[in-house]
């Protein structure tokens, strides 16, 4: 189309990507909520001691979170399956809208609207479940955007704090907030780019596909990395210093190193597979 971006068109193809939203989602959606669900109600069934059948709102956020992670995978498949189609997605082809808008519609789905109703409704329910004097302790959502209270219970669970010298609250503490938030936004769009992309590349099966390539791509990084630190002596001399003395320091370092290697990585994947994704809609043929 001429006109790039109209504002009326770009609200007509919102609308009508919204009309098919529930339809298309909402049973992925269901089976999702009902997991924690489910989850209690083996939990209060289960005859066993009351004590080991505690799960307090960190386990639950994990769970949540992996359920999150499930229904950005999910989601371009169940809502965009036939835009690449030759004949079904005909259709979606023939929409009066540019590819721009076709775009920024499915971005806006996939990536803001579908995480935003899952956890809105996961969170829900979890506090629902909580209120009863069952297996679930604490509310989720007390914790779920306090990232830095995920931070502190995970070193307590995990019993590392025994291992950390006193500058370790320091560092926590100095994570900046709008970082660590930037940083999770930028997990959850670098997770739906590549699976956006995948809708757009496979014609059939295109969320098994795409994982497949995945853990082929991670076995080979894995593979690469392996090779790297075992023939690298300085790295290896390197972690041969570990002692009690700096564990702490070489703990926070790696930290650092992580945040920064998953900041730049995310940035450049989104950016590559968003492009991809827009070209593949903008030449798709049909």
């Amino acid at each position: 189309m001429n006109n790039t971006f109209n504002i009326n068109r770009f609200g007509k193809i919102l609308k009508h990507d919204g009309l098919n939203f529930i339809p298309n989602s909402i049973l992925t959606l269901a089976i999702l909520w009902a997991i924690p669900v489910v989850i209690y109600l083996f939990t209060v069934l289960m005859p066993t001691n009351e004590t080991t059948n505690i799960y307090d709102a960190m386990s639950r956020i994990n769970v949540i979170d992996a359920l999150l992670k499930i229904a950005v995978i999910i989601a371009p498949a169940r809502l965009y399956k036939y835009c690449n189609d030759s004949r079904k997605g005909i259709g979606y082809a023939m929409l009066p809208a540019s590819t721009l808008e076709k775009f920024l519609s499915m971005v806006i789905y996939c990536v803001i609207v579908t995480p935003i109703i899952y956890i809105a409704g996961a969170l829900a329910i979890d506090s629902i479940l909580a209120l009863f004097n069952g297996p679930y302790e604490g509310f989720a959502a007390s914790m779920y955007f306090d990232k830095f209270a995920q931070i502190d219970k995970s070193i307590v669970d995990h019993d590392v704090a025994g291992l950390l010298d006193d500058t370790w609250p320091i560092f926590v503490e100095n994570l900046s907030p709008t970082f660590m938030t930037i940083l999770s936004l930028l997990g959850i769009l670098t997770l739906s780019s590549i699976f956006m992309f995948g809708n757009m590349i496979f014609k059939k099966r295109k969320t098994g596909k795409m994982i497949g390539v995945l853990i082929l791509l991670s076995i080979i990084i894995m593979i690469i990395f392996i090779n790297y630190v075992a023939n690298n002596e300085a790295l290896i001399n390197y972690f041969e210093q570990i002692n009690e003395d700096n564990v702490t320091e070489f703990i926070e370092r790696m930290i650092f190193i992580w945040m920064n290697v998953a900041l730049y990585t995310e940035i450049i994947i989104s950016a590559l597979l968003l492009w991809g994704t827009y070209r593949k809609i903008k030449t798709q043929k049909y």
